[in-house]
């Protein structure tokens, strides 16, 4: 089971240290983190290839699809915070569902999000992001490692100016 409350610490010191650095204290983000979470996304689903039917290649290896994954949860957890929307659940049953129709799913959920901004939506969001871990098999042990380290990573890329 993921460690929310940790999660979401980890995230508002990495959020405020970025505000602060870069003079965004109070400026609202939202927008700019839904595009973020998208295009993370998208980065996600081309390292996973599960739309590429025209490629014979396979996906990349496991800990780049990881990485990726949880930079979406660096985002989730940012827009949480930033509407004081917390989730703590855990994924939805989505065993049936492809890969692909997962990401277009994920998609409809910020363009929803994006239009009304309720916790309803935000928690959906999380839903079916947690549904595109599980159909990649990572464990919340996983996802709490990946995280914690490129949480680091980001901590460290903004102390250089990233």
């Amino acid at each position: 089971m993921l460690n929310w409350d940790e999660l979401y610490h980890m995230q508002n010191e990495l959020d405020s240290f970025i505000e602060r650095e870069n003079n965004l204290t109070g400026k609202d983000l939202l927008r700019d983190k839904l595009l973020a979470l998208s295009v993370e996304a998208g980065e996600l689903a081309n390292e996973t290839r599960c739309f590429k039917f025209w490629s014979r290649k396979g996906p990349s290896e496991k800990s780049i699809i990881l990485e990726e994954y949880v930079d979406g949860i660096h985002f989730l957890l940012s827009i949480g915070l930033e509407k004081d929307f917390r989730f703590s659940g855990s994924a939805d049953e989505k065993g049936s569902q492809s890969l692909t129709d997962l990401f277009i799913a994920f998609n409809r959920c910020i363009s929803a999000f994006e239009l009304d901004q309720t916790k309803d939506h935000y928690i959906q969001m999380w839903h079916v992001y947690l549904a595109i871990g599980e159909k990649l098999s990572f464990s919340a042990q996983d996802t709490i490692q990946a995280y914690i380290q490129k949480n680091k990573v980001n901590v460290e890329r903004q102390k250089k100016e990233y």
